[in-house]
């Protein structure tokens, strides 16, 4: 199944791009995908140990790792915005 990752913020500046789209198996969850993303790229490892990060389905914000994930989603990466 197809799910696509935009990223904002200095993860957007790092990845040098707004968004990708990954390839899962079905039955993964948040939790499975983030391990997955972990053995990627190593910007992951950061984004996901960074407990200011939040991250958003379909526009809802993550309470639970254990959510499914469905083909078509969109999964949102959101540092916190800082700014003068």
């Amino acid at each position: 199944m197809k799910i696509t990752i935009k990223y904002f913020s200095w993860i957007r500046v790092k990845l040098k791009k707004g968004s990708e789209e990954f390839d899962f198996e079905q039955n993964t969850t948040f939790k499975i995908a983030s391990n997955i993303l972990r053995e990627k790229h190593p910007i992951f490892e950061e984004v996901f140990n960074d407990s200011s990060i939040k991250f958003f389905l379909n526009l809802n914000e993550i309470e639970n790792q254990d959510i499914a994930l469905k083909d078509g989603d969109v999964i949102a990466f959101l540092p916190p915005v800082t700014g003068g």
